[in-house]
């Protein structure tokens, strides 16, 4: 099973980035926009986990989160990684959603569960536009959001998702997250 953790914005930031990104160049262009369901900030990204290892993995979750922090974020600012990621940031206390995501990536590994060396940089994916818009659309969209700031919320508990890929009856390729576990963060 796919797994990875995240920290989801409540409704009200989402609705106030829904309508905040709805006249970018990606979202009218439909280029591989992720949909508003989906948007989360990731704390660690598990991939394919054996469904005996589950147990192993929630109870070490379970362990990190207690010990971890949560605070006040916005989602504001944003970027892109490449031309192939577009993204918005998290403003607040991201230094404690940091330390937090160390926490849990480091439970991971004490499990054994092989995670990605890169830096925690906190940020919701908006769209995967590749080559779908020009570079000019693209940079307009980046620019367009480095002005976008979002309300405060509470990021008070991290949750454990499963993804998984299906296709539609349409023949597309689509992603669902669920909830497998939720825990609270102080």
């Amino acid at each position: 099973m796919r797994l990875f953790v995240a920290v989801l914005p409540p409704p009200a930031a989402v609705e106030h980035l829904r309508d905040a990104v709805e006249k970018l160049n990606v979202v009218r262009a439909g280029a591989g926009v992720v949909r508003p369901e989906l948007w989360h900030l990731t704390l660690a990204f598990l991939g394919e986990i054996e469904d005996e290892r589950i147990e192993a993995v929630t109870e070490s979750l379970a362990s990190a989160a207690a010990a971890g922090r949560g605070g006040t974020l916005s989602l504001a600012g944003g970027g892109r990684f490449g031309e192939t990621v577009l993204w918005v940031g998290a403003e607040g206390d991201v230094d404690a959603l940091g330390r937090t995501a160390r926490a849990i990536r480091r439970q991971l590994r004490e499990v054994r569960v092989v995670l990605e060396r890169r830096p925690f940089k906190p940020h919701l994916t908006l769209a995967r536009p590749r080559s779908r818009v020009t570079r000019e659309e693209l940079r307009a969209d980046v620019a367009t959001l480095q002005g976008y700031a979002g309300p405060p919320w509470d990021a008070d508990r991290v949750h454990l998702m499963r993804s998984t890929q299906h296709r539609t009856p349409e023949g597309t390729q689509a992603v669902t997250y669920e909830p497998l576990a939720t825990w609270p963060l102080e």
